[in-house]
């Protein structure tokens, strides 16, 4: 198997032995791979890991796009490839990929899934690993520039793009395939050295397909040749290519929702004989460059169809949350986030546009930088109040920084729960925050954003204010399941209040200062107990006319604003551990939730701690407070508790 992907590499023998080189050699220490879609870099990753396997290389291979774009969901897929124990320490992580007895060969495959974590991945983990490691990043975006103008990395970095295959190597490929030369010419013409699309053009061209017309840049070929090979397809085929194009990954549950008259079984057959779909760890995939074309013509032409679609997908991936493990939550967010047509979130947390601008965590020297935007943007008071911020909190500061290295803009984030009691006391928009969460409890779920400038427009929309807001999407991965609610701040409260609202942010303005003159209008969002995962299903869920009303996730034993249970008239306050229960419990009615998952998502430990007492304890508890209605807590024997909703 191994000889055969190096024998199956065509026109790419000068890139796989420049990678070689590479692997084996001293410096650099990352080689960043770049090409478009279908251009080949997987099938060139995959002949470089059985060219150098032999050669007492030891390759570590992550796909980002199967990995949640964060710190320790990175940390644990490579104790899993590495077969070490489960660790979200970067670290222990490190320490045990940098082994001093081999050469190590980390491979981060579709990293322009990694937007989020490219900052980190430059700044702290990279450098941490050992001298034996080396590293290629490989993706169809550009290197961001900070990798270039780095001191750190001067001499350390290097690229690689991966270019269409010429003429000859193109025909060659035919050729061996047993296509004649004539219509080899005609097919190359239209595929112009394309990998993807060369192949796509053998299927069709075998097939007894015509290979014709052409398209408008190198960008639009597989979309071209997807569509020729679609004409002669039967309807069955298409209808099915149309729905697993709206969907992240194809799956029996999903493709049998969409699509009810054609057996799942059958539908999965059909995708897999195609060219431009490829099998995933959780499903099949259609290539990116061919879902989106397709989805976008089933949309124009036939919207019905296509919102149809849509609901019976948002059913199932919604159905698969509510059931879904800790360790599986970040594949249903992904699926839900394929689904929302909401740009602004989408983008959020998928970026499609390159960006010259990069996010990291503010450096000591950075301060002056910091200290001059706000200074040309905010008076007197709002700048005292951010001097303290900087003062206590530092490091709650992140600034974006242009292609030449220069600070272009900033944002502040921090837990609410972290917030020094000078800073409160100096800083009157924290303390109208902090009565707003009067419990401990609360602010530790709570994360706020302070402020956010750009060095040209200040608080108006500009590429620093967009990075800033990508990046943000990484914070509230890392701080999920237990963060609810997100806070901040704008003196313009229209520049971005619409989009805000249809994220879920709402204006709460009533007890906020005046500083300098200028309201400082807040905006709050609520995700509810079931934290990132739970907001964006409910998005989804309202997009596509789904949305279930607040009583069908709630119950009338719990007032749940004022965390106290509703018996017989009276009102019984709850201990933050039984609220942290009864809520997750009541917001998955009738589900049986496992004992290891209310460890996780109430108390935030780790599944050794599930085989402790502490939830029958508080099981208990709660019975106890809910009296006559005590059997509405039930037991699942082996397996955990479940609530019944009662009358």
């Amino acid at each position: 198997m191994q000889q055969r992907a190096i024998e199956a590499l065509a026109g790419r023998r000068a890139e796989l032995e420049r990678l070689e080189v590479f692997a084996l050699g001293d410096e650099p220490l990352v080689m960043h791979i770049q090409g478009i879609p279908g251009i080949g870099k997987t099938h060139l990753l995959n002949a470089l890991g059985a060219s150098i396997g032999g050669k007492g290389v030891f390759v570590v291979r992550i796909d980002a796009r199967w990995c949640e774009p964060s710190p320790a969901a990175l940390c644990r897929a490579i104790c899993r490839e590495i077969g070490a124990p489960e660790s979200e320490d970067p670290a222990v992580v490190a320490a045990s990929l940098s082994n001093a007895a081999r050469r190590t060969l980390l491979v981060l495959d579709s990293y322009e899934s990694f937007r989020l974590l490219d900052s980190w991945l430059r700044q702290a983990f990279l450098p941490s690993l050992g001298d034996g490691v080396r590293t290629i990043l490989s993706s169809r975006e550009q290197p961001r520039p900070a990798w270039r103008i780095a001191p750190a990395w001067r001499g350390l970095f290097d690229s690689m793009l991966l270019e269409t295959f010429p003429p000859e190597v193109a025909l060659e490929y035919l050729t061996s395939q047993g296509v004649p030369e004539d219509s080899a010419w005609e097919l190359n013409r239209v595929a112009r050295g394309h990998p993807l699309a060369l192949s796509l053009g053998l299927a069709l061209h075998l097939a007894g397909g015509q290979v014709r017309g052409s398209a408008a840049t190198r960008h639009q070929i597989l979309e071209h040749m997807a569509s020729l090979f679609l004409e002669d397809a039967d309807s069955g085929t298409i209808q099915v290519v149309q729905a697993a194009c709206l969907v992240r990954t194809a799956t029996a549950p999903l493709l049998a929702a969409m699509l009810p008259d054609i057996p799942a079984d059958e539908a999965l057959d059909r995708l897999r004989a195609l060219p431009f779909v490829s099998v995933g760890p959780h499903g099949l995939l259609v290539h990116e460059a061919v879902r989106g074309p397709v989805a976008a013509a089933l949309k124009s032409r036939d919207p019905a169809r296509y919102q149809a679609y849509r609901r019976a997908a948002s059913q199932v991936v919604r159905d698969q949350y509510r059931q879904a493990p800790r360790s599986d939550l970040w594949r249903c967010t992904a699926d839900v986030l394929y689904l929302l047509e909401n740009e602004n979130l989408r983008e959020g947390f998928f970026p499609s546009a390159e960006s010259p601008v990069s996010v990291e965590p503010a450096r000591a020297d950075d301060g002056t930088s910091i200290a001059s935007i706000i200074q040309k943007f905010d008076g007197p008071q709002s700048r005292q109040a951010l001097e303290q911020w900087w003062r206590y909190h530092p490091d709650s500061f992140f600034v974006v920084r242009d292609e030449h290295g220069e600070v272009q803009g900033f944002y502040q984030a921090i837990l609410a729960s972290k917030v020094h009691k000078n800073v409160m006391e100096r800083d009157p928009l924290a303390a109208s925050w902090a009565k707003d969460l009067p419990r401990s409890e609360d602010r530790a779920a709570t994360l706020w954003l302070r402020r956010t400038l750009d060095r040209d427009t200040g608080e108006r929309p500009s590429p620093g204010q967009a990075a800033c807001w990508l990046d943000i999407k990484r914070t509230y991965l890392e701080l999920r399941p237990r963060l609810r609610w997100v806070y901040t701040c704008y003196g313009d409260a229209e520049l971005y209040r619409r989009s805000f609202e249809q994220l879920g942010f709402r204006l709460v303005d009533e007890g906020r200062p005046v500083l300098d003159r200028v309201m400082q209008h807040t905006f709050r969002l609520d995700m509810g107990v079931d934290s990132v995962d739970g907001w964006l299903s409910n998005l989804l869920a309202q997009e596509t006319g789904m949305a279930t009303s607040e009583a069908a996730c709630s119950s009338p034993l719990l007032d749940e604003q004022a965390r106290e249970l509703l018996v017989n008239g009276s009102r019984i306050g709850l201990t933050p551990m039984e609220f942290g229960l009864f809520s997750y419990l009541v917001a998955r009615p009738n589900k049986a939730v496992a004992r290891y998952e209310l460890v996780e998502a109430v108390w935030g430990y780790g599944k050794e701690a599930s085989t402790s007492n502490v939830v029958e304890a508080v099981v208990r508890s709660v019975r106890q407070k809910l009296g006559a209605h005590r059997e509405a807590l039930e037991t699942v024997r082996g397996v955990g508790y479940r609530y019944r909703p009662t009358a």
